[in-house]
């Protein structure tokens, strides 16, 4: 028997516990979307059904865990997505012994980074054993498992490392803070590839961590290196990853800075990565998941007073450009480089206790991220009130955004407004416009210029929520984290329940 593959692990281990004290505990995420495409035509409708099950059993110093995932697009969609994660965990004083599917980053994500992202729809998972071992202040953590990405774009759940599942991925990890005010950490990974054409070569990530901590002020530096192989013609391969970032903060006054330089060091494949290095930018860009980027960031967040709060980021991260000297390569965006340059500007004002505005300008500059185009620089002032009445409360926003690519100039700006009750509903409308499309845009979009949107959030218990939307979206390049994708546009009804047990 596959037990990979078996809930038996689930169940069996209930018989000997039966009688004795359980604690249970879950969710249910359902969703259900039916759309179709600008000529409401029958025969175009398109479904998305999904549901993930959550269950915790917890007896003692073992807790199993169980997910339970399913996915039935139309008919006209072959591909389907149905898995049972488990996981049996063993958590004794010092010691942690876990067997079936877990997540787990060694520092900052340089060496490995297995993550989930729901919101995103993005899950990093391996599956095998973890054990971690916890004396004086220090951990030691062990780990074997085959991994699994998971993503969904174009509105369609993927395996991004299909061809890969059989990999092995074996590490070790060791934090310790026997100094004071200092964390020090070191790791080591070993990705042995199944499929490889050079079946003598093997990966490795390995490199170490310092983290210092003082009063306000905070400093914390990352050093990975990758001994890789070259496919096919064999060799070694050498990446490097830095990452540094330090911060200050009192009241009133914050101050952030970061810097990364990574050569090499994202390993994977381009649609997926096992590590998963940082990026500066806010909205979550990343260009090439570690393997030629050099990028930095500078956050200044102040309250001079009680009701008025100001915050300034300015973000770049690119490939290097040999061209030109070190301070230009870091801190500008040549002609040579692909990269996207950051500025943001944010205030928020408390008028009264009841009153909160919020405005701001975001501008974007990316060159070769949105392929065809090579540059596209975006420019969003943006403003938006929200006034509690005590038993309500209302908000109201709208947004401009001025886009100049390389063959046209257009805008989108969009307005919106909810209205809700705590613990009780939010309903809100939404309306969307561009003022035209460029040729580079329909192929991907459409030629739709408007998108108007309801939603209605509805709070049936303290723990069962219904979000109903109907309307349209607009769709588009969205990030998360470095990870990115295109959403198609959308017309049609979304229904989303949401259950806590």
């Amino acid at each position: 028997m596959n037990l990979k593959n078996s809930p038996l692990l689930l169940i069996i281990p209930l018989f000997f516990i039966a009688a004795a004290d359980i604690r249970i505990s879950g969710s249910n995420h359902a969703e259900y979307w039916v759309f179709v495409d600008k000529e409401l035509d029958t025969s175009n409708y398109k479904e998305h059904l999904e549901d993930k099950l959550k269950l915790s059993v917890n007896y003692g110093d073992i807790t199993l865990k169980g997910v339970l995932f399913l996915w039935s697009p139309s008919l006209s969609v072959q591909e389907k997505l149905n898995y049972l994660d488990y996981a049996a965990i063993y958590s004794k004083d010092a010691v942690n012994i876990l067997y079936g599917t877990y997540y787990t980053t060694f520092g900052r994500g340089l060496a490995l980074n297995a993550f989930l992202d729901e919101d995103f729809r993005i899950d990093n998972s391996l599956y095998g054993v973890k054990v971690d071992f916890k004396y004086l202040g220090s951990q030691l953590t062990l780990l074997s498992g085959e991994p699994r990405c998971i993503f969904f774009e174009e509105n369609k759940y993927k395996i991004k490392n299909e061809e890969h599942t059989s990999d092995q991925i074996r590490g070790i990890n060791f934090n310790t803070k026997l100094i004071p005010k200092t964390t020090l950490g070191s790791r080591y990974v070993r990705i042995n590839q199944t499929t490889d054409l050079t079946p003598k070569a093997f990966t490795e990530l390995f490199g170490g961590d310092i983290d210092f901590t003082i009063g306000p002020f905070d400093a914390y530096f990352e050093y990975a290196r990758q001994w890789g192989s070259d496919d096919v013609i064999g060799g070694r391969v050498r990446g490097d990853g830095i990452l540094f970032t330090t911060s200050f903060a009192t009241p009133g006054l914050g101050i952030s800075c970061q810097f990364m330089d990574y050569n090499d060091i994202g390993f994977g494949n381009p649609g997926y990565r096992y590590n998963e290095p940082p990026t500066p930018i806010k909205s979550g860009i990343s260009v090439n998941r570690g393997l030629d980027e050099v990028g930095y960031g500078v956050s200044f967040i102040v309250s001079p007073l009680d009701f008025l709060t100001l915050e300034l980021d300015h973000n770049k991260i690119s490939t290097h450009d040999e061209t030109v000297n070190k301070f230009k390569e870091i801190a500008t965006i040549s002609d040579n480089m692909d990269g996207v340059l950051e500025h943001v500007a944010k205030m928020t004002i408390y008028t009264t206790y009841d009153l909160e505005i919020n405005g701001g300008v975001e501008r974007v500059l990316k060159q070769g991220i949105e392929l065809p185009i090579e540059k596209k620089i975006e420019t969003k002032p943006n403003i938006e009130l929200t006034y509690n009445f005590g038993s309500f409360f209302i908000e109201t926003g709208y947004e401009h955004n001025f886009i100049s690519s390389d063959t046209s100039d257009y805008y989108d700006h969009a307005a919106f407004f909810s209205i809700g009750k705590p613990e009780l509903f939010v309903f809100t409308l939404r309306y969307e416009r561009r003022n035209r499309i460029p040729e580079w845009l329909v192929e991907k979009y459409g030629d739709e210029t408007a998108w108007p949107l309801a939603e209605l959030s509805l709070d049936l218990t303290h723990r069962h929520n219904l979000r109903i939307r109907v309307g349209a979206e607009k769709g588009g390049l969205i990030c998360s984290g470095g990870v990115c994708r295109f959403e198609e546009p959308l017309r049609g009804v979304k229904a989303v329940l949401t259950s806590i047990f």
